[in-house]
């Protein structure tokens, strides 16, 4: 205890000891003295750090010394060096030697480095670690990137579904992958969090590019695209952890973890195993899932070969319905969805990768993957259910106590195969990367009336195949980088319907798409500390299975409109960014303007069909998006920080015209776009604890395209506070504060039918509550 407190004591008193700054400089080469463009230069555990410009040099202003910078640079062993301080300027030449790092040359291909002109954002395992508790990843991400808007169904930000927005845009249109395999499901685009939990304590780092960005691999990078790496095998210490999370609402989580690092023998292997359980906020909302993370290697010389999966299993009671305000008022847990209504839902990935290295600048990988997904959404009903008869006509579904539950199983299968190549020039002033992809995706579409589901009424398939091929090339002259990536899509989509539920067979023909999506852009660096970059980009998106049917079947209302291939068109961008990026001694950030044009954005403007709570999708002839980003850290001490970000969005549709009105709206701004996202949190650090206050503001934003001012989405204020101590070495204990100030607000909304009247509906969002974290490594 003595010992605690003297060093609790120290770290109090170490941002009295002033603030002495040094400057480090000197040249990164590898072995054979060639420059490395482009390594990254950081002080470890701080955003201090800069990347070496084209003669290799790199120039950073520290704190005082002794302290350590990490080196490192892709395809290269990261070199931690201790400094001690000698005179105000420190001269440090580093030398890097190669490294078979699988992990860095897989995820090389869909990610952009630093000085790549794109708007992104990476974060590494460190910062995830200090806002995870177990959440789903996206609850997470909204706070580490600007932008980003997300809603739980349960309300508790922890478990259960969820969706995101970026820029205002829905998650079917951002492309999300691990080590660049898609994680989407290819018909619908959308990714389930919630099917495969804990998923962000098996993450070394994440990176968001926001707009078109980088080709990458799978569903079209429209919005932006996000890039989950998998744990680092080589770099890992071996180990073993447990963590035990608890809090409100019954919620419960114990996960354990097992790394060997690399062994004798060349390989290394990794498993985590996690168990969820939580009762959630809204009415009947639980979850009770488990999930399993695995990654195994063999490190050769010049060969390396890694297998990574997961699988995981939830059931969750279901909330997909938005509450009416009046509602809200009277009870804010209400949960319109039946509490018999508990889905039971999978999801699976295994991925086997190959890489090769030739010589000391080009490397092959290829990666094999299979996916499934599948499982039963039940959905009831307290009056009869009309479905359709062979002949077009009502049919209903009758029970003695006047509950019915229908069943919308469905099940999907996807095989794909990528491979790319990487090459860098000696000098490092060139690199090349290109790369193909090919997958099928099958699935199918069921429904029952529960308990027959092994006798279902309806039955449809669903069938995508894409190919696709990207070329990118970047070329340093000086202190410019100069940027260009092409990438085609030629994809396939084939829609069958159940002959038996329309009565007789529809012929639906194939729809066919072919994209071809450039990208440019150039990168200046002022100095070592500071990079100007601006970009063009454009990329088209297919429509989705929804986006087509407007239902979860193919009926007589809605056949027509599936056999017509030109009902719903394909929607596309041209994204502009600029933007400066920075490192000094205490402040660090970015900044970016961007502007996004679209030309027949989809959106459920058309007419709705009887089943009474979906329109039909319609394409949007012109609109845009554009605004600006923030997102910095400014050090007050070694220990007291302060880091945030903020996105102001200006969004705007030209010409809406619903089918179900005579009347033309014109100048209205899209669904859920809110003109400000703002975080910011205050962070204290030492070696002992850390505690953090974080504040988020996201202004007013509207639930319908005619911009009714009495159907919006409220502006609303949140503040959250953790704090975390470590006790013998590496054991630590954290607790989560979320809405300290118990306000009510809702993250999501649609307007909803009560009588006569159409009022805002709302995915309420917890009030104060607290989770607890014990994590215990061996």
């Amino acid at each position: 205890m003595r010992s605690f407190l003297i060093g609790l004591l120290a770290s109090l008193l170490l941002p009295a000891s002033g603030w002495t700054q040094h400057v480090v400089q000197g040249k990164v080469t590898d072995h054979q003295q060639q420059l490395l463009v482009g390594a990254t230069v950081a002080v470890p555990q701080t955003t201090q750090g800069t990347v070496t410009d084209a003669q290799g040099f790199y120039q950073l202003s520290v704190a005082t010394v002794p302290l350590e910078i990490q080196v490192s640079y892709v395809g290269y062993q990261t070199q931690t060096i201790s400094l001690t301080a000698t005179q105000d300027t420190l001269t440090q030449n580093v030398t890097l030697h190669e490294k078979a790092s699988l992990e860095e040359v897989v995820i090389r291909a869909v990610r952009a480095d630093e000085q790549t002109p794109v708007t992104q954002t990476t974060v590494d395992q460190q910062g995830i670690e200090a806002v995870y508790l177990g959440q789903d990843a996206l609850f997470a991400l909204e706070e580490l990137t600007p932008s980003i808007l997300a809603y739980s169904e349960s309300g508790t930000g922890v478990s259960n579904y969820g969706q995101m927005r970026l820029r205002g845009i829905d998650q079917t249109r951002i492309n999300i992958t691990l080590d660049g395999v898609p994680l989407n499901d290819m018909i619908d685009q959308g990714v389930f969090f919630s099917n495969f939990t804990d998923f962000g304590n098996s993450i070394a780092s994440v990176q968001v590019q926001r707009g078109v960005g980088t080709s990458t691999n799978g569903t079209a990078s429209y919005a932006g695209s996000i890039n989950f790496e998998s744990v680092n095998l080589n770099d890992s210490v071996p180990g073993v952890e447990v963590q035990l999370m608890g809090g409100s609402f019954d919620t419960y989580r114990a996960s354990g973890e097992v790394k060997t690092g690399l062994l004798d023998n060349q390989t290394a292997f990794y498993g985590r195993f996690t168990r969820t359980l939580s009762d959630g906020y809204r009415d009947h909302t639980s979850t009770n899932s488990y999930s399993f993370f695995f990654s195994g290697g063999y490190f050769g010389e010049k060969d390396l070969l890694k297998i990574t999966g997961f699988t995981g299993r939830s059931q969750n009671g279901l909330a997909y319905l938005p509450t009416a305000l009046p509602d809200i008022q009277h009870r804010p847990e209400t949960n319109y969805v039946s509490e018999n209504d508990i889905d039971d839902f999978g999801q699976s990935l295994v991925q086997l990768q190959y890489t090769r290295f030739v010589g000391a600048n080009t490397s092959w990988t290829s990666t094999l993957y299979y996916g499934n997904a599948g499982g039963d959404f039940p959905a009831g009903f307290t009056e009869p259910v009309n479905t359709f008869s062979v002949d077009g006509s009502d049919t209903t579904f009758a029970t003695t106590d006047r509950f019915t539950q229908l069943n919308y199983p469905l099940f999907n299968h996807h095989y794909g195969l990528m491979s790319s190549v990487g090459h860098t020039s000696g000098d490092g002033r060139w690199e090349l990367n290109g790369g193909v992809h090919a997958y099928t995706f099958r699935r199918e579409n069921l429904e029952a009336v529960i308990p027959d589901n092994a006798n279902p009424y309806y039955q449809d398939r669903s069938r995508k195949d894409e190919f696709s091929a990207f070329a990118k090339l970047s070329y340093a002259p000086g202190d410019w980088l100069l940027f260009a990536d092409l990438q085609l899509r030629a994809v396939e989509l084939g829609l069958q319907a159940d002959p038996t539920f329309l009565g007789q067979p529809a012929f639906i023909p194939d729809r066919q798409w072919f994209f071809l999506n450039p990208k440019v852009g150039v990168t200046y660096s002022v100095n070592t500390q500071t990079n100007l970059y601006a970009s063009y980009g454009r990329s088209g998106r297919e429509p989705t299975r929804f986006d087509i049917l407007g239902s979860t079947q193919i009926n007589p209302f809605n056949l027509a409109s599936v056999q017509d291939v030109d009902a719903v068109q394909p929607e596309y961008v041209n994204d502009f960014e600029a933007g400066v990026r920075f490192r000094t001694g205490r402040l660090s950030g970015q900044a970016n303007l961007f502007y996004m044009q679209f030309t027949n954005e989809i959106a459920p403007i058309g007419q709705a069909i009887p089943e009474g709570f979906v329109q039909l999708r319609k394409n949007i002839a012109s609109s845009y998006r554009r605004g600006l980003e923030l997102e910095g850290q400014y050090h007050f001490f070694p220990t007291l920080s302060f880091v945030g970000n903020l996105a102001y969005l200006q969004s705007n549709i030209n010409t809406f015209a619903p089918e179900d009105e005579e009347q033309v709206y014109r100048n209205v701004e899209p669904i859920i776009s809110p003109n400000w996202i703002g975080n910011g949190a205050l962070q204290y650090q030492s070696k002992l604890f850390s505690v953090a206050l974080n504040a988020r503001y996201v202004s007013e934003s509207f639930l319908e395209p005619t911009n009714r001012p009495d159907l919006t989405l409220p502006a609303f204020f949140v503040l959250d506070a953790r704090a975390s101590v470590r006790f013998l070495k590496n054991q630590e204990f954290s607790l989560h504060a979320n809405n300290l100030l118990n306000k009510p607000y809702y993250t999501f909304g649609q307007p909803v039918t009560v009588g006569e009247a159409t009022v805002p509906g709302y995915f309420v969002q917890a009030p104060f509550s607290v989770y607890a974290l014990l994590r215990l490594k061996f």
